[in-house]
């Protein structure tokens, strides 16, 4: 064989072995939004009197990994000693916490939430403080709605109803562009993103859901937006000012529907999980919607290693398919407005769109955009050596 064939060969392998990746993904982004990669777990520290008896702290664990089971948070009993040296003891001091029993909520960002942990029984009172961290019908209703159709668009409603109705049509609008695209997508998707509306009276007792969010209810004084998809992720900055415009929730909405390979930091697609429960009929109704099961073990396999691989790969034995425990986020800037009960020192939560860009909406066109560019040159390559031959 000529060596300039011999060059034509490796030139086509090269450009097979790089364009599938990109192309060929079996999966979108939103279907692998619906795995967790055992990453991004919440802590839920229980800080208890020293002289607390270990048969009553085993019990009270025991009983709390029972109702958190179906859910993406952990509790962990701790007694409270001059002398303890557990990285959790730092929350104490941030939350000026002196008495106990006492409990907060730690996410995987680094946030932090103090919550009330008193009143009758200890178990009761643990019991109590799990139901106020999972129950939430707007939480609930997000993953409804994320389980059976492409994603979902959270409008936190503000005090004035013009802006409210504005923020809305905007909303109306992105979901319409998106809406007509659904059949045209590498995979196509049947439902269009839904719109879930917190409004003003139930802001108090989504004291959670806004935390994750990186709000407290008392700072939200215009409407804000925030686009969640799979299993409840939070993905891109939370829309406020001169950013909630129609244009770029439809450059965020898209990414959902794109391919899993696309060629974003998996990181930034992945996003935050809201604390919740995922149960066995919200399970059933992703299989659904989906027409396979992303918990199946060889489906799941697949898609972590395209999570392993946006993220650059990372090993370690401690972690179910070669995975561990990162932190994700590091000192990226915070666009979404005050963090709950986080420290000076916390790191913000994983969401690199600023207010003043948009352009990491646009990373997707380039990285396909490159890749074209690439074929294009080799296949001139290739024509001009034939032309030689």
């Amino acid at each position: 064989m000529p060596k300039s064939y011999l060059l034509f060969a490796v030139i086509l392998c090269c450009l097979a072995v790089h364009v599938h990746p990109a192309f060929g993904c079996r999966y979108n982004v939103r279907e692998v939004g619906f795995i967790d990669v055992g990453i991004e777990t919440y802590r839920l520290y229980a800080y208890l009197p020293e002289n607390t008896p270990a048969n009553e702290v085993a019990s009270l664990k025991e009983a709390a990994d029972i109702a958190l089971a179906d859910s993406n948070i952990r509790f962990e009993p701790l007694a409270v000693r001059p002398d303890a040296n557990h990285p959790a003891m730092k929350f104490l001091a941030s939350h000026g916490i002196s008495r106990f029993p006492a409990a907060v909520l730690v996410s995987p960002d680094g946030q932090s939430i103090p919550l009330t942990l008193a009143g009758g029984a200890l178990k009761q009172a643990v019991s109590a403080v799990i139901e106020y961290v999972l129950h939430s019908a707007t939480r609930q209703e997000i993953l409804q709605k994320a389980a059976d159709c492409y994603g979902v668009v959270l409008l936190i409603d503000g005090p004035d109803p013009q802006r409210n109705a504005a923020a809305r049509e905007m909303i109306s609008t992105a979901v319409g562009r998106i809406g007509e695209q659904l059949e045209f997508l590498p995979k196509p998707i049947g439902k269009p993103p839904a719109l879930v509306t917190l409004d003003r009276q139930s802001l108090a007792r989504e004291e959670v859901l806004l935390w994750g969010l990186g709000v407290k209810p008392q700072d939200v004084n215009e409407p804000l937006a925030a686009v969640l998809y799979g299993r409840g992720r939070w993905i891109g900055p939370l829309f406020r000012g001169a950013m909630f415009t129609a244009d770029h929730l439809t450059e965020l909405l898209s990414i959902i529907g794109g391919d899993c390979e696309c060629g974003l930091d998996h990181r930034f697609l992945q996003g935050t999980m809201l604390p919740a429960r995922w149960d066995e009929d919200l399970h059933q109704k992703v299989v659904e919607s989906l027409g396979f099961d992303p918990e199946d073990p060889m489906v799941k396999m697949e898609m972590v290693s395209i999570v392993r691989r946006g993220m650059g790969g990372f090993d370690g034995a401690d972690m179910p398919l070669g995975y561990r425990e990162i932190q994700i986020g590091g000192d990226t800037p915070q666009d979404a407005g005050p963090t709950v009960g986080a420290n000076d020192d916390s790191p913000a939560p994983f969401n690199p769109q600023s207010e003043g860009g948009g352009s990491e909406f646009r990373i997707l066109a380039a990285s396909l955009g490159g890749m074209a560019v690439l074929v294009v040159v080799a296949s001139v390559v290739i024509v001009l050596r034939a032309r030689r031959v």
